[in-house]
């Protein structure tokens, strides 16, 4: 069997395996991540996290995210900060990285100080997108509580609902059976319960693909810049989740969303592939040869 070497890392407990293509074989990734994100079946993680030689000039490495389901995502703040933790310990040299991703390139720093070392990334421009009947925010209803719904684009598709009542407090499955009622026209965002209070956001995420996850960087961006726009709250902005917090700055319409927080390399592995994932990698060599 092939034996490949892989990296499990989080960010605020939005969990990845990190795969190095740069220095192993390529291999069919969405079969790799449906495999390997399996929870108590395998190593376990929200998404799998594939590096190889970037192809625009500007970026050191490209990164592309395969969420559990096997889909690849556009965007993932969280894992373009551990991939900037983990290109760090390699060299500690490198503070400064660009990483390239399916929605652009990505600026991204460690910043170190002694044992406390944080990781930012400067995500793109948040964009606010009409719904198809035109309106750029929509009031609904969850479990009684009123809220108000944004679309938003980090490079990936996030609807927000801001709410007036704890986010754990409400039922995130009704507010996705509402919102798939809607038939938005391109593909399922991924949705996130978000209260502002003492100058902080609450926030819980479902992700395109994964499911309800305990952490979103690019969904922290998008709720931070809906509490910025409609609730005026300050930046930078706090925004919590189940697996801690992260800072979010925002100047306004125009400006690129600034990310920092923890970032962790959990632990190495080497994982043996099983036969029939091993036919998807001679596969992919025998079309690397024509």
């Amino acid at each position: 069997m092939p034996v490949i070497s892989v990296t499990k890392c989080q960010a605020a407990g939005n969990d990845f395996i990190l795969y190095d293509a740069r220095r192993d074989q390529r291999l069919p990734y969405a079969q790799l991540a449906k495999l390997l994100c399996s929870r108590r079946f395998s190593v376990g993680a929200d998404g799998l996290l594939v590096l190889s030689d970037p192809l625009a000039t500007e970026a050191d490495v490209r990164m592309q995210v395969f969420n559990a389901d096997g889909s690849e995502a556009e965007m993932c703040g969280n894992g373009v900060r551990c991939v900037a933790r983990y290109m760090w310990e390699a060299d500690p040299a490198v503070t400064d990285a660009v990483v390239e991703t399916a929605s652009g390139s990505v600026r991204t720093s460690v910043l170190a100080a002694g044992t406390d070392v944080r990781v930012r990334a400067t995500l793109g421009v948040p964009g606010f997108l009409d719904f198809p009947d035109g309106r750029r925010a929509r009031p609904l209803k969850l479990d009684g509580c009123k809220a108000i719904a944004s679309l938003v684009s980090m490079g990936n598709r996030h609807l927000v609902c801001l709410v007036d009542r704890s986010p754990q407090l409400l039922s995130l499955s009704a507010a996705l059976d509402l919102i798939d009622s809607w038939k938005l026209n391109a593909s399922s965002p991924n949705v996130e319960l978000a209260r502002v209070t003492d100058g902080r956001v609450e926030m819980r995420v479902h992700e395109r693909g994964v499911g309800e996850t305990w952490a979103c960087g690019s969904g922290a961006c998008a709720a931070a810049a809906c509490a910025m726009t409609l609730r005026r709250a300050p930046s930078p902005l706090r925004v919590e989740t189940r697996g801690g917090a992260v800072s979010v700055a925002w100047t306004g319409p125009g400006q690129p969303a600034e990310l920092t927080g923890d970032a962790h390399l959990t632990f190495q592995a080497r994982v043996d592939l099983p036969l029939d994932l091993r036919d998807g990698v001679e596969a992919i060599g025998a079309d690397a040869a024509r």
